[in-house]
């Protein structure tokens, strides 16, 4: 949702004018599972007090996401980067002009992504594409400022901080911009010091078996294998339980396209309890966020290119025949099943049956194939070893160690320490053994990265232990609250913030870990 203090500081903004970027005219409404805006290089310092989406479609509510790309403009489709969310909001009216305070730094780049929406967290998306494709020259404050094609593959309406992507001949996407020199005062900032710890590594696991369709064919038709998550890895085994006929509607999903799937529940993985996966049309899954749709199926892309299931990887085409479903069935199973899905350039139709367990275990089924070539299996897939071809008809049971990456403890601001305002801060990737937690906050740095000395290697102290909150854990996050006064005086001060976490049973001689720091910079804007 918006948060509040964009509006009070976009109202200490009001006294200097605001003028919107020029847009080329209206085109045509795209609507899809993906979301569209632009984006450009600041040729001044300025803020940015106001962003809409143009309404053509009607739609009740509007998705709009500011981001910060640093000082290189995104890269060209399909390479993607993550940069930093500035503004987010999902629930204004649709055509509204929402108020904002983002500052610009000249030079830096940023992207504005928005779309209207049917309902508040939909990822539907109904863009706003003009007539033109290529580039546009806009203007910011006069100064002639040429705005490019942006996307990201999500639809924004579900959450902010997905992976964006330039593409500079497709068509430009309109999201109005205003803009506004600015007035007196001081902008509070946040500000991330070092990194936390208590996380793991991902190890190093995979099995595989690829059908070349030449010298060997696959041979899986009407067979299955269960792989049983042990919490470093899994036991594979033949054999689960018979397929799910699907019941709900079908997953939106053309020729070499990837969609996110919400899960229903925090699945264990290689990748840790996650709730979103990745799910590709060319037959795999990745437990880890991704916009690659890869169909040239290859022994080294599944070894180096992300923690994924193959469950049958090959140049599949939806668009050309068959459905995809994926929902929970009615004893808790969730399930994705590809139906009579046709292999690209042909009529052969294939079917198969992801079943995702909540403890973990993963079940795969396979019914009527016409693919001769494919891989199918799992990896960790950063930089993993090869361990060989293994003939899943054969050689199984098999134990594929590939160990469980976890987070490091991390605290992020949710808003800026602006006079008159609260501080809001959420830790998160707090471990399941944790015991409670302590809030730190303090008026300098001690500059820590590693606190070995106390038993806590790899652990930071970035904020002076001046005043200690103590609390109990109630999940994986937790929230941090300081409240600014409305004194003048503080502003400019700089405020820091830390967070530990002791657990039962320890994982260091201390018994505790701690998350980044942060420092707040106080201002009245």
């Amino acid at each position: 949702m918006r948060n509040s203090l964009f509006c009070a500081a976009a109202l200490l903004l009001a006294a200097s004018a605001s003028a919107q970027m020029p847009l080329p005219a209206f085109g045509s409404t795209y609507t899809g599972a993906q979301t569209r805006g632009f984006w450009f290089q600041a040729p001044v310092s300025c803020f940015v007090t106001g962003l809409s989406v143009p309404n053509e479609s009607a739609q009740p509510f509007q998705a709009i996401e500011f981001i910060d790309l640093g000082t290189s403009p995104p890269p060209v489709f399909s390479g993607t980067i993550v940069g930093t969310t500035m503004f987010y909001d999902n629930s204004s009216v649709g055509g509204s002009v929402v108020a904002t305070a983002i500052p610009l730094i000249a030079g830096n780049y940023y992207g504005v992504l928005g779309a209207c929406t049917p309902t508040v967290g939909s990822t539907t998306s109904y863009n706003s594409y003009s007539s033109i494709t290529g580039s546009f020259t806009s203007d910011i404050l006069g100064i002639p400022t040429p705005i490019t094609r942006f996307g990201t593959q999500f639809g924004i309406g579900g959450g902010p901080g997905n992976p964006v992507w330039q593409e500079p001949t497709g068509t430009l996407c309109r999201v109005e911009v205003y803009v506004s020199a600015g007035g007196s005062g001081t902008f509070a900032t946040n500000t991330t010091l070092g990194t936390g710890c208590g996380g793991g590594a991902l190890g190093d696991g995979t099995f595989y078996e690829l059908f070349d369709g030449v010298a060997s064919l696959n041979d899986l038709a009407n067979t299955s294998y269960t792989l049983y998550w042990t919490g470093s890895g899994y036991l594979v085994t033949s054999g689960a339980t018979p397929l799910v006929t699907p019941t709900g509607g079908a997953v939106t999903l053309g020729d070499d396209q990837t969609t996110a799937l919400t899960l229903p529940f925090a699945f264990p993985c290689p990748r840790g309890n996650i709730t979103q996966a990745w799910l590709c049309s060319n037959g795999w899954l990745s437990f880890e966020t991704t916009t690659n749709t890869d169909y040239t199926e290859t022994v080294a892309e599944l070894l180096t290119m992300g923690t994924r299931l193959a469950f049958l990887w090959d140049d599949l085409n939806p668009s050309a025949g068959g459905t995809i479903n994926a929902e929970l069935d009615g004893n808790g199973i969730y399930q994705i099943t590809y139906t009579n899905v046709a292999e690209y350039s042909t009529t052969n139709q294939n079917n198969v049956q992801v079943s995702l367990w909540p403890n973990g275990n993963i079940e795969i089924k396979y019914g009527t194939l016409a693919v001769l070539d494919c891989i199918v299996g799992l990896s960790s897939g950063v930089l993993a070893t090869d361990p060989g071809n293994t003939d899943l008809t054969t050689t199984l049971p098999i134990l594929v160690t590939t160990g469980q990456y976890l987070p490091t403890l991390t605290l992020a601001a949710t808003s800026r320490p602006v006079l008159g305002t609260s501080w809001n801060m959420s830790i998160s990737s707090i471990p399941g053994n944790a015991a409670f937690g302590v809030e730190i906050y303090g008026l300098g740095d001690p500059g820590i990265n590693d606190m070995g000395f106390l038993g806590m290697p790899g652990c930071p102290l970035r904020a002076s232990p001046d005043l200690l909150n103590a609390f109990l854990v109630t999940g994986s996050t937790h929230g941090m609250v300081w409240p600014v006064p409305n004194n003048p005086t503080l502003s400019g001060l700089d405020i820091f913030a830390t967070s530990a976490i002791f657990q039962s049973p320890p994982t260091n001689p201390f018994g505790a870990i701690t998350s980044n720091g942060l420092k707040g910079h106080v201002g009245d804007l």
